[in-house]
């Protein structure tokens, strides 16, 4: 996603998010909810909105041959992370949901357990209730943010308000992955006032952006070119049409 591609659409004051209401943030992996949505989330705080985030994975595939960090350990660590990342954004921890579905296997459309993960997430959206939806870009090129959009686009909810957010689309995206201006609209919010908060929030997710797992060579983490990406004063949305 080019971001000079956006820059014709006028950034909405912050104070925009009081209309958002009860918020709900749906994060396929620990770090995705301060990475795509960490400066709506703290302004939503700000504004004294509810929010809640729901983790879809167990992120236990970012450092696979880990002696140190077997899949359990790993899965707390990151678990700790998110919710470390959560108090600096003013989210507590009884609004963080974990539903520890595989890494790079949270159900998909025509996948084995999608009915079942659409019919658990649909209700705790009952329960929630929320008026405004966070959940990453549908083509966003990685399989488990794709399925986190298919679960929440099937789950039919009425009145809810649908905001997709890209985190891998300008790194890994190709021809016809970005939004066409058929099917969405742009929407960008001004993050400038707690742009700090975000990326202290960002910093948490150690094991994802340090060597704090440092016996597995392949183990991932995010390049400074990455994450230089969500250091700008202004989040980018898309809204369905």
């Amino acid at each position: 996603m080019n971001q000079d591609k956006y820059d014709h659409i006028p950034v909405a004051p912050e104070q925009c998010v009081i209309g958002f209401g009860t918020t709900l943030v749906v994060a396929p992996h620990a770090d995705d909810e301060s990475l795509g949505c960490g400066g709506v989330i703290s302004l939503l705080r700000k504004y004294g909105q509810i929010v809640y985030i729901l983790l879809l994975s167990d992120g236990t595939l970012s450092h696979p041959n880990s002696k140190a960090y077997p899949p359990e350990k790993l899965r707390d660590l990151r678990e700790k992370e998110l919710l470390a990342a959560a108090e600096i954004m003013r989210v507590p921890p009884e609004n963080i949901i974990f539903c520890r579905y595989p890494d790079r296997n949270v159900p998909a459309k025509h996948t084995e357990g999608f009915d079942g993960a659409v019919k658990n997430i649909a209700k705790m959206l009952e329960i929630i209730n929320p008026q405004s939806i966070f959940v990453p870009w549908r083509r966003d090129p990685h399989p488990d943010h794709q399925a986190a959009f298919q679960i929440i686009q099937a789950t039919k909810i009425s009145e809810t308000k649908i905001y997709e957010y890209p985190i891998w689309l300008e790194e890994l995206g190709v021809a016809g992955d970005e939004p066409t201006q058929a099917e969405s609209t742009p929407f960008r919010l001004n993050i400038s006032q707690v742009l700090h908060q975000k990326q202290e929030a960002i910093a948490q997710h150690r094991s994802q952006i340090t060597d704090l797992i440092s016996d597995d060579p392949e183990g991932f983490r995010l390049s400074q070119n990455m994450l230089s990406r969500f250091d700008i004063p202004y989040e980018t949305f898309f809204i369905a049409k």
